[in-house]
């Protein structure tokens, strides 16, 4: 399924795609990436989970790799990683859901 979204990070633009694990294989290994070199995010849409609600678990992987964008594009992807999985997967996924919060402290006190 392929979508054609642009999105703006820091001043790139990188293109947004939601695809099957039959359109993309490198889905076998994520429920979804980030790509510095192609500046390219995608997201499986044919994700299978115990969850009750996997549209919540889909935008969880969504946020997840656009913060990834963002460490990318704040050339942190070349500076500060795991030697063995590249940026710390736990300070991602820290980001990704303390974010709405963080932005909602943000336009309650009318900082942005």
């Amino acid at each position: 399924m392929e979508n054609n979204i642009t999105v703006n990070i820091l001043g790139t633009r990188y293109s947004y795609y939601e695809r099957t694990l039959a359109e993309d294989e490198y889905l076998k290994h994520c429920d979804g990436y980030c790509d510095k070199t192609s500046k390219t995010i995608v997201v499986r849409t044919d994700l299978t989970s115990d969850l009750n609600d996997i549209e919540v678990y889909r935008k969880k992987v969504i946020g997840h790799e656009i913060i990834h964008a963002f460490l990318n594009e704040s050339g942190l992807v070349e500076n500060w990683e795991h030697k063995q999985w590249g940026q710390d997967e736990t300070f991602i996924d820290w980001v990704a859901i303390q974010f709405p919060k963080i932005l909602a402290v943000f336009q309650e006190l009318g900082c942005l």
